[in-house]
């Protein structure tokens, strides 16, 4: 294997240890709601709160990457992921332990624009679209390995030797982080916004994981209220709906490494993924009254949708340097761009699950797939409307490319008139 690749594939595993720190909190939620008092409120908040610094300052902190330069950068969130795990395993009261866990978000932001960033900058033109398309299934997996590594932890070394297994892991990312030589350049680079496609795709984004959320993180209340399973049965099968987009990202790798992620087909692709979610999302809410048929069906259903706008999702990630108008691996666009992802994304994953909340409170279960429906389509028009708008840009550069050429021609004629 190439060393860009395996550099590559670490990157993609920090990835995983940064949103292992989202389920971390989950996993340990009931202990630690005991420990210290927290009422449920306050423990919903100590989980969430890994978001609110994307939500907030990803534009910011994707500035500030191309001034400091993305390995650095990186760096520094292992670093304080490494040492907010030490202060949350010794927090002596609640305030220390949501203290420690707002500046883990930082130290989670840093992570996820600085690694994508890195990506993009050391991949080959032709592994690039790909491996920034494997990027886009970090969350999923490491929802997924973070609940399992959380949960054996907590039953072997309990509370705190949970914490501090996640602190030395991230200590021995940045080990290795440093043991790498830069990929891309440290220093000060001028500030560049990205171009208005990547704005439009990444709010996109911002509406996918808005309706992703809402479903996957009000399913198992919808199981335990209107099929009657226990609390563990639904948080299975929830979590088995969330893995769903990692083969909807595998089917987006796939396509983009056989170079099909361009013009037409980008646009035939994003439609017919969100519309078969959007098409199936109603679904999930409507299954008859058989306890069985509801877990079963509903589960089915839910976890089509998880695929089929699994598979969009990934384009935008693989697409958005050349969304962003980056003119090169290095240029500061996709790091601000990475930012914007992060802060839509992070908006996304806050807003969904109560908004989700109030729908099914006014209108019902039914109500919770009509928005996700149309959360899905509105996903569908923005990504679209991304595509249409790049290859505008695209058209009016080589446009104005050919204009320029022309006009040096016909100055050489004219120059070459004169002199005969």
């Amino acid at each position: 294997m190439r060393h860009d690749r395996v550099f590559i594939l670490i990157l993609w595993l920090i990835g995983i240890l940064a949103a292992a720190q989202l389920a971390k909190i989950a996993v340990l939620a009931t202990s630690l709601a005991d420990t210290f008092g927290l009422s449920i409120a306050l423990t919903g908040l100590l989980i969430s709160l890994l978001e609110v610094g994307g939500a907030l300052f990803g534009l910011a902190a994707g500035m500030a990457l191309g001034w400091i330069g993305a390995r650095r950068s990186l760096i520094a969130g292992l670093a304080i992921l490494a040492v907010t795990g030490v202060a949350e395993a010794y927090a002596s009261g609640a305030a220390a332990l949501l203290a420690a866990r707002v500046a883990e978000g930082m130290g989670y932001l840093l992570v996820v624009i600085a690694a994508p960033t890195l990506i993009a900058a050391i991949a080959s033109e032709r592994d690039r679209a790909s491996a920034l398309s494997l990027w886009s299934t970090f969350v999923a997996v490491g929802m997924a390995v973070g609940s399992v590594v959380t949960g054996v932890a907590f039953a072997t070394l309990g509370l705190r030797g949970a914490f501090l297994l996640w602190s030395l892991l991230s200590l021995s990312a940045m080990v290795t982080v440093l043991r790498f030589p830069a990929a891309a350049p440290s220093v000060r680079q001028a500030r560049a916004f990205p171009d208005v496609a990547a704005w439009i795709a990444t709010f996109g984004f911002g509406l996918y994981t808005t309706f992703i959320c809402a479903l996957t993180m009000l399913f198992p209340s919808f199981l335990v209220e209107r099929a009657g399973v226990s609390s563990p049965l639904a948080g299975f099968a929830t979590g088995i709906v969330a893995l769903g987009s990692v083969p909807g990202a595998v089917v987006a790798i796939g396509l983009a490494r056989r170079g099909w992620l361009d013009g037409k087909r980008t646009l035939a692709i994003i439609a017919v993924s969100l519309l078969a979610a959007a098409a199936a999302a109603p679904q999930v809410f409507a299954a008859g009254s058989a306890p069985n048929a509801i877990l079963w069906t509903s589960a089915a259903w839910a976890l089509w949708i998880s695929f089929s706008s699994g598979i969009a999702s990934p384009i935008v990630f693989g697409r958005l340097p050349l969304l962003a108008g980056a003119r090169s691996a290095t240029d500061p666009r996709i790091a601000l761009a990475n930012g914007l992802i992060t802060q839509f994304g992070a908006g996304g994953a806050l807003i969904g699950p109560p908004l989700g909340g109030l729908v099914v409170m006014g209108w019902g279960w039914g109500g919770l797939g009509l928005l996700v429906a149309a959360l899905a389509l509105a996903t569908m028009c923005a990504l679209v409307a991304a595509e249409l708008e790049a290859a505008g840009v695209v058209a009016s550069r080589a446009g104005a490319g050919n204009r320029s050429l022309r006009e040096r021609n016909g100055q050489v004629s004219t120059i070459s008139m004169r002199s005969e």
